[in-house]
């Protein structure tokens, strides 16, 4: 351990297991299925000499603000707090006098928190969902009846898919293309007002692949080439 953080979320080991506690807990998660979650999840870190505690440490401070502490959790972390096992295996870690005094009282500390019971669990921070879309292709016909665009879509900055939407200017709207893959090479031309080309890479595999679209009488034919 090059540098030492004595806090008890002080290393990533305790963060990883009450960061992903809240993840599920955030998603609707019921605290105890969540608990057993992450106990399943993380089981190497459970069973680790060197990660056990700070797993334990993670999970029972997770527990205690959502007032779901198991008893066993508690017991066990506070055996390990006051008969030192922890500090024994800084000590053997290597940490200086005054870092052990310091995690010695964070650990007395922490102990006094979760050892009182927490008023009101904490609450839910429901996640933010973020659609993005980047536009490959905008392209409208020369009477201005209809417009074809494709865009690759995001949520919260992640790659969903890219979707080809064909639009009429008097309100119809429907689904023509789309397929999983960022960055593909793909691009469109309308060859006259009622006929569409859609150009891509060789081999990209469509999960949807209209070859016509119909509103209000209007038909578009769409025929697609590879580059």
């Amino acid at each position: 351990m090059g540098v030492w953080n004595t806090e008890i979320k002080g290393n990533d080991t305790t963060l990883d297991i009450y960061s992903n506690f809240f993840d599920k807990y955030n998603n609707g998660g019921n605290q105890v299925w969540v608990s057993n979650e992450i106990k399943a999840e993380f089981e190497d870190y459970f069973s680790d000499s060197d990660d056990r505690n700070n797993s334990l440490f993670g999970l029972a401070l997770a527990q205690w603000e959502t007032k779901s502490l198991e008893p066993e959790i508690y017991k066990t972390v506070k055996e390990i707090i006051e008969n030192g096992t922890d500090l024994d295996l800084w000590k053997e870690l290597g940490a200086d006098k005054k870092t052990l005094n310091d995690r010695k009282s964070e650990l007395e500390n922490f102990l006094k928190l979760i050892s009182t019971e927490k008023p009101k669990a904490k609450r839910r921070v429901r996640p933010k969902f973020e659609f993005t879309t980047n536009e490959l292709v905008k392209i409208r016909t020369i009477d201005g009846t209809k417009e074809f665009r494709i865009n690759e879509e995001f949520t919260n900055g992640k790659y969903i898919h890219t979707s080809g939407i064909m639009e009429w200017s008097s309100g119809g709207g429907a689904g023509i293309m789309y397929y999983t893959g960022e960055s593909k090479s793909i691009s469109a031309k309308w060859t006259d007002n009622n006929n569409l080309e859609i150009i891509h890479e060789p081999n990209l595999t469509f999960d949807k692949k209209e070859k016509e679209s119909f509103f209000q009488g209007d038909r578009v034919i769409i025929k697609y080439k590879t580059e």
